[in-house]
């Protein structure tokens, strides 16, 4: 290629990247636009071979090397689904329904009466271990595709009795029965949350049921004051909703992943529920694991030792880069639990994992779901049962209360 046609080639596609740029940013709802820009693109390329069958073949490449569930098979009722995998996730929420979409119903950020469901997040197959894959212009992601984009589909609610029976059938064909439930924190919609339950228990690949518990965050940055009074209105419901799961569903075991925001619902539902209580033939509580609580530290100290006696075991991920817990802090005047530094919460039945040695992104605060390394040892320790002294990259570090775990430094 000369140069002179080089230069035509550039042209032309910064052309069309342009078109392509209005047509997203200006909030074009007509597929049309952003359709005809994105064939200029390819067409500039195909125009000039072998670059076309060069650029198809690294697609290609891309493709075939992508990650996929494993090493476990995915459950039967995973389908695949336009070069994705549809992932199922039980959820029960209070947030207030806001409009029925033709794939089910949606839910907004006001509180509304505990409404149970089953929803389904299609995972790309291309998925990268960490990521709730997002449209990304650079990578030709012209428009949000289950292919390309971690995307909701359908969701449907059914009465508490019908909740009840699906989980169950659902447990019925896994071994050992056994659920994950994910609580969300601040600032997540109902549609982000379904998302990144369905993406942890993919990165895990968790076999057993996954299982969504969505209270009424207002989804945005402003919400914190409202987020705080909705997470306290909250716990009722959870309560409701893990007796339920725990006494008629099946299960066995139920593990528990609760971030941020979620960590109040959840210490201070368990602080006052005992599920070692419930009748016999209810299933127990696994691993709880506590991820960056933004909880005040000294009372998470105060509920632990109740959740410590309930539950198979503890974990708490915690750092000191966690950017949206100083603040947290600094608005609390009173240090976060889900901060490491001086004030590291250490205690008894409480595996304390350190991760600010990691690179944990601008906010340093979404790492239990964002980084390969905290995946890799949850997944240690919920699929295959490993103690920190076990689990790849941890060391020990001594503590006035006993000794806490730190992931050694990135190189």
């Amino acid at each position: 290629m000369s140069e002179t046609e080089l230069e035509r080639l550039e042209a032309r596609v910064l052309v069309g990247l342009r078109a392509l740029d209005r047509a997203r940013d200006t909030g074009d709802a007509a597929p049309d636009a952003v359709d005809v820009a994105a064939r200029e693109v390819a067409a500039a390329f195909e125009a000039h071979e072998p670059l076309g069958v060069l650029l198809a073949q690294e697609f290609k490449s891309l493709a075939d090397g992508r990650e996929r569930f494993g090493p476990a098979p995915p459950p039967s009722h995973w389908v695949p689904w336009q070069r994705s995998l549809l992932v199922p996730v039980l959820f029960a929420t209070d947030r207030a329904a806001v409009k029925t979409a033709p794939d089910g119903v949606r839910f907004g950020g006001n509180s509304g009466p505990l409404t149970y469901g089953e929803l389904r997040v299609a995972i790309p197959d291309d998925h990268r271990m960490g990521a709730a894959e997002k449209p990304r212009r650079w990578r030709l992601r012209f428009r949000p595709t289950p292919a390309d984009v971690a995307t909701l589909g359908s969701v449907t609610t059914s009465t508490a009795e019908d909740f009840q029976d699906l989980a169950g059938r659902r447990l019925s064909g896994c071994e050992p029965r056994q659920g994950l439930l994910f609580v969300h924190g601040y600032n997540v919609t109902f549609g982000a949350a379904a998302i990144r339950a369905a993406q942890i228990a993919y990165d895990l690949n968790f076999t057993g049921v996954p299982l969504l518990y969505s209270w009424p965050s207002k989804g945005s940055v402003g919400g914190y004051a409202a987020d705080e009074n909705s997470v306290s209105r909250s716990v009722p419901s959870f309560q409701r909703f893990l007796r339920l799961v725990l006494t008629a569903t099946g299960v066995c075991e139920l593990h528990v992943i609760a971030h941020s925001m979620g960590n109040r619902v959840l210490t201070e539902a368990l602080a006052d529920l005992d599920t070692t209580r419930l009748p016999q033939g209810s299933g127990r509580l696994g691993q709880v694991i506590f991820a960056a609580p933004d909880v005040d530290a000294e009372v998470f100290r105060q509920r632990l030792p109740r959740i410590v006696r309930q539950s198979e075991g503890c974990t708490l991920y915690a750092s000191s880069a966690d950017r949206a817990l100083a603040v947290s802090r600094a608005m609390a005047a009173a240090p976060r639990a889900g901060q490491a530094g001086p004030g590291i919460v250490v205690a008894a039945g409480l595996d304390t994992i350190d991760a600010t040695a990691l690179d944990t992104g601008l906010m340093g605060h979404s790492y239990v779901g964002d980084h390969r390394s905290v995946l890799a040892d949850v997944y240690g320790l919920l699929r295959q049962a490993r103690s920190p002294s076990e689990r790849f990259g941890l060391v020990s570090v001594p503590h006035a209360d006993g000794s806490y775990w730190s992931f050694q430094p990135e190189r």
